[in-house]
């Protein structure tokens, strides 16, 4: 049976994208300036126009079930839009903004486009900030909240609710310190498998790397496992351990690192950087200002 739209109170929809954004009825309260028993009340009605439970308590806060979030891709980018028609004080102006925009990544990101990209958005917008942690495993589900604006990340999310662009193609090379003693200059295949490495933590997703390295005869010695990239630069530059890296990060830190930047042994595919966002921000004027703040970044990168 079809939905009434005459039996729908739109009323009812700030409050459905403010628990979906916050993820918790006393943060959605206090963001609609309402108190919690009339989001409570709220949640009830909406329940019963759209037949629905619509989020379900669990001890991570308010979880939406499949069809909240199916409202929410939808209605998501229509209420933005309303907001911005209804209310012109409400567009972006990036010289008076003091927007705070959420960035989720690995330190590959910190260590190469942030400074770039922060002083490009502060000849714009003084008072911006930019808050970046760490990605993990609640990435995706923060996406769909919209707690974080954005996710920078190598693997592709299996998730066709998410907006992506590739911004950048990352090559991968090797990296070993300044009088090596095996490495000069190059890294054959026996090189490469003979040394100590260190490495990430496997994040249970596939590279181009990881394709040559489950090939039979190219199992590597794996001396440490650390967190980061940075880590992993300042480990190969103080030990005869070697390291695999993107190219840009090795590039920009070789010489005050002291370390030889080496072609990987064999012809490897550039891996895709990716820009993962929510649908629910992709007609955003601010959203959309961060986005291509990064696109003209890397362009000069």
């Amino acid at each position: 049976m079809k939905l009434n739209l005459r039996s729908v109170d739109l009323n009812l929809l700030p409050v459905f994208s403010a628990i979906m954004d916050a993820g918790q009825l006393s943060r959605a309260a206090e963001s609609l300036g309402m108190s919690q028993p009339a989001i409570s009340a709220a949640l009830q009605r909406l329940r019963h126009t759209f037949g629905d439970d619509l989020f379900v308590r669990t001890h991570q806060g308010m979880t939406p079930t499949p069809r909240a979030r199916e409202l929410y891709d939808q209605l998501g980018p229509q209420l933005l839009a309303l907001r911005e028609t209804l209310d012109p004080g409400n567009r972006f102006d990036p010289g008076t903004s003091q927007r705070v925009f959420r960035l989720v990544s690995v330190d590959y990101f910190e260590m190469v486009i942030l400074p770039p990209l922060l002083a490009r958005v502060r000849n714009q917008a003084p008072n911006v900030m930019l808050e970046v942690s760490p990605a993990t495993d609640a990435m995706v589900d923060q996406l769909h909240k919209t707690q974080v604006d954005l996710a920078i990340d190598a693997f592709v999310q299996e998730e066709d609710r998410l907006q992506r662009q590739v911004l950048l193609e990352e090559g991968l090379v090797v990296v070993a310190r300044q009088g090596h003693p095996v490495l000069k200059g190059r890294c054959s295949k026996k090189q490469f498998l003979n040394a100590e490495h260190v490495v990430l933590p496997d994040r249970n997703r596939r590279l181009p790397l990881d394709q040559i390295l489950d090939a039979p005869g190219w199992q590597r010695r794996t001396g440490a496992r650390v967190t980061q990239f940075a880590s992993m630069l300042a480990t190969a530059a103080g030990s005869d351990m070697i390291a695999t890296v993107p190219e840009r990060l090795a590039r920009h830190y070789a010489a005050p690192l002291n370390l030889q930047v080496l072609p990987f042994p064999v012809p490897l595919p550039p891996v895709p950087v990716y820009m993962l966002w929510s649908p629910a921000l992709d007609q955003d004027p601010a959203h959309r200002w961060l986005r291509q703040q990064l696109h003209d970044t890397l362009a000069g990168l």
